[in-house]
């Protein structure tokens, strides 16, 4: 009996430690925003859909979230933020590193909210390769999805 219970034990250690860590990072572009100037707000349009990225985000367990210093990217993410009580981090859009992220964030799930000419080129040096081209100034619903597991990284585009 006592042979057996060591043997369980052994078999449920080796199992847990077996589990691999995976991290998550949900990066979007901001919403709409209301006009061209430098740090403009969102408009209506905008507005509306940051509440959607709340709603389809708020269901995973987010752990962190980053956002560059402009209105329309702080404003993306407030419903999502303020719906999970987290305190949004700001980052330099010029200098973000995905690979200090994601070891800053090991086996969490953060979100990152940038822009059309920023987001793509992050994820393509993290990766390694040129796979995902600026985003078009009219689009704003990608939702890129890299996941980090076992030493692996797989990426994803939603387009919602």
């Amino acid at each position: 009996m006592k042979l057996l219970f060591i043997l369980l034990t052994c078999f449920f250690m080796k199992a847990s430690f077996s589990q691999e860590a995976t991290t998550t990072i949900y990066l979007i572009r901001h919403a709409e925003k209301a006009d061209t100037t430098a740090d403009t707000n969102l408009s209506e349009a905008g507005k509306e859909r940051a509440v959607r990225w709340m709603e389809y985000l708020v269901a995973n367990r987010i752990d962190a979230i980053y956002t560059s210093p402009y209105n329309r990217t702080r404003q993306t993410v407030k419903p999502l933020a303020d719906g999970l009580k987290i305190k949004v981090k700001e980052y330099d859009p010029k200098v973000m590193n995905l690979f200090t992220l994601a070891e800053k964030h090991h086996n969490q799930t953060i979100v990152i909210v940038g822009h059309s000419n920023t987001i793509p080129g992050h994820i393509n040096k993290l990766l390694g390769e040129n796979i995902y081209p600026d985003i078009d100034e009219e689009t704003f619903g990608n939702l890129y999805v890299i996941t980090i597991s076992g030493g692996k990284i797989s990426h994803e585009l939603i387009e919602m």
